[in-house]
């Protein structure tokens, strides 16, 4: 049988076994502390002094809940897209800062190819419009627009031209999702 003492919030409560009373002022009191302060300071010191014990369970939780893993992802990433362009365009940067030969070389061939595409009897005023209607398109709608070639320039099996036939205009999302492949040409073809 536990004895009832009043506690210093005036309070008379049964004690655990440390002495600590368990009145209900104490309990809120001590949930606002653990809550609001202490854990989060806590638990910060705890994973920085932690780090591979941490890094062992996120990879274990990862690898044990991968569908639920992408639904928390794709969730956060429908409710933050100003976020998650901000970060795409920083990690895009500090790749390209970290691997200036890789991200040289891929310039330098996408030069060269629009180069060695572009026959001498291209029509470059009419090229230089559909840049210029994306551009206005991208203005007007807030939607980044590209401009795409129907034959792609490096394709797998086939190369298009930097002609103005070749060209047509879709939102970046289309055109990245469409990448090298001429999926609507085969369509119309077939």
């Amino acid at each position: 049988m536990r004895i009832l003492i009043a506690c210093k919030r005036g309070n008379i409560s049964e004690r655990d076994k440390w002495g600590h009373c368990l009145c209900q002022d104490r309990k809120a009191y001590r949930y606002s502390i653990h809550k609001e302060h202490r854990p989060k300071e806590y638990q910060l010191n705890w994973q920085r002094v932690n780090k591979d014990k941490v890094k062992n369970y996120t990879e274990k939780w990862i690898s044990e809940n991968k569908e639920k893993r992408k639904n928390i992802v794709d969730s956060w990433r429908k409710r933050n897209p100003d976020k998650v362009k901000t970060m795409s365009n920083k990690a895009g940067k500090k790749w390209a800062a970290n691997n200036k030969a890789i991200r040289n070389a891929i310039t330098a061939k996408r030069r060269a190819t629009l180069l060695n595409q572009t026959p001498k009897w291209a029509d470059l005023e009419k090229t230089k419009q559909f840049y210029i209607e994306a551009a206005r398109l991208t203005k007007e709608t807030g939607i980044r627009h590209d401009v795409d070639h129907i034959i792609p320039l490096q394709g797998k099996n086939i190369s298009g031209l930097l002609v103005h036939y070749n060209l047509q205009i879709l939102t970046r999302s289309k055109n990245r999702s469409k990448q090298n492949k001429m999926e609507d040409l085969l369509c119309a073809c077939s």
